[in-house]
């Protein structure tokens, strides 16, 4: 995937975790609910500030991430994003969450400051289901994808808010401690991402499932 260079110059450099072809728009359920019935005691949570949101003249609605939950339960963990009102498109939205599942920012790929990400969960709000990858650093050096398919799990989309429930077996049977990262993005082109916020900050510490 390329990167708008002027854009990205504006908003700290980060790759994404894959590339996730769009497939068809599906209704908006009720949305999600940030406490999963069934809960291990594991929790993280990471909060930004609304209006810090990039812009560009080809994206009519530039998302803006104000929070995001993770909670672990049953042998999976719920990710839930918020946007604030009226930044989230549902035909054009998307957000990387980045993983890294044994706690060790020198194994996996190194997206940013104190994270290693292992696993990935690619969110596109205009498909039912979010992918899931795995980190392939051998491929990422030989400049080809940097994260592989493994999975994918259905998202559940609200006004301003998306959800998914992966299971911790598709994360390398992780017991749910992880650092967590996320950034939201829209294609401008096949190939080409706008990335328009950071939550944390690039300047930031991860967020914890603890």
């Amino acid at each position: 995937m390329r990167y708008d260079s002027g854009v990205l110059r504006r908003s700290r450099v980060c790759s994404l975790a894959a590339v996730v072809i769009a497939a068809a728009a599906c209704g908006l359920p009720p949305g999600p609910s940030d406490s999963p019935s069934s809960s291990s005691g594991l929790h993280g949570e990471i909060t930004d500030p609304a209006g810090d949101t990039q812009s560009d003249a080809r994206v009519r609605i530039a998302p803006d991430l104000i929070r995001a939950t993770a909670d672990v339960g049953g042998g999976n963990i719920t990710v839930v994003i918020h946007f604030a009102p009226g930044t989230f498109d549902h035909q054009t939205t998307r957000v990387s969450v980045l993983l890294d599942t044994d706690l060790n920012t020198s194994t996996g790929i190194a997206q940013r400051p104190g994270l290693g990400a292992d696993y990935g969960i690619d969110f596109v709000a205009s498909t039912t289901l979010a992918n899931v990858t795995r980190a392939d650093p051998a491929g990422c050096a030989a400049q080809l994808s940097c994260f592989n398919v493994v999975g994918s799990a259905p998202i559940t989309a609200g006004t301003d808010s998306m959800q998914v429930t992966v299971p911790l077996s598709l994360l390398g049977n992780a017991d749910g401690r992880m650092a967590f990262a996320m950034n939201a993005y829209v294609l401008v082109a096949t190939a080409t991402a706008v990335v328009f916020d950071f939550m944390p900050d690039a300047n930031q510490s991860p967020a914890r499932v603890q």
